[in-house]
């Protein structure tokens, strides 16, 4: 098995508490950070991280759907859909899965979802990468941030392709689909003033571009830095198809 899919298979390894599998993705000592667990570095404290979610997957019936795999020869993200049991509901958590490579093995692992659908609220997750200046990104991205952070909705929705969507980090059922859903999304989203993203990692393969980022302001409201990661992918004519962002931020007002 490839390195992909072998982070494709990630959930299902911890689930059947295969460490060997597991230990052997990683070129040096195991590292990894997660909203659940935090930063957990070295093999004993991974074996007990495994530990822990074996416990937390069984007792949620997790199941997964595929999203989709970006990767370049410094990085891979791959995108899932968990399907789990949580306090007798039925939910989704989306997650996007970073890992740093190093030949055919991986020197560390990032994990991003929302707790907002496992709490009913945002949970603050402090920096795990640097932003870096200059980062080469491709066009539309620029295109992206640059209407994102006038807080100019008009100019965003106008980037998206007609069949275009925009997922937030909360749940697939918020999903904003098709020019009409989109105006309507980043308006409210941006009736405040732009958000502004510090970019630490950029990962193109062509047609999807993953951004790690911290979140800096969002309107007048200067955040605690934060961080997350968004895929933006592309569609027909270098218009986009969809922006999957998978953070944790708490809206400017709400608590």
């Amino acid at each position: 098995m490839t390195i992909a899919e072998d982070l494709k298979d990630l959930y299902s390894l911890i689930r059947e508490e295969n460490t060997e599998k597991l230990l052997s993705m990683f070129v040096g000592e195991p590292v990894i950070d997660t909203p659940l667990e935090g930063r957990v570095t070295g093999e004993d404290a991974f074996l007990e991280f495994v530990d822990h979610q074996h416990q937390w997957l069984k007792g949620h019936d997790v199941g997964q759907q595929f999203v989709e795999i970006t990767a370049n020869p410094k990085r891979i993200c791959v995108e899932l859909l968990l399907y789990l049991r949580h306090d007798t509901r039925n939910l989704d958590l989306l997650v996007a899965i970073v890992a740093d490579l190093d030949g055919d093995r991986v020197s560390e692992i990032r994990i991003y979802h929302s707790m907002w659908p496992l709490t009913g609220k945002h949970k603050l997750r402090e920096p795990i990468l640097k932003p870096v200046d200059g980062l080469e990104e491709p066009d539309f991205v620029k295109q992206y941030m640059q209407a994102l952070g006038n807080g100019d909705y008009e100019a965003v929705t106008s980037l998206f392709e007609d069949e275009g969507y925009a997922r937030e980090p909360a749940s697939s059922a918020f999903t904003h689909s098709g020019k009409a859903g989109l105006k309507d999304f980043y308006s409210k989203i941006l009736r405040d003033g732009g958000i502004i993203l510090k970019h630490c990692t950029v990962t193109f393969d062509g047609k999807r571009a993953v951004i790690e980022y911290n979140a800096d302001s969002w309107g007048e409201t200067k955040l605690p830095p934060q961080t997350g990661v968004a895929v933006y992918e592309l569609g027909k004519n270098w218009k986009m198809h969809a922006a999957r962002i998978y953070d944790d931020v708490t809206p400017p007002g709400e608590q």
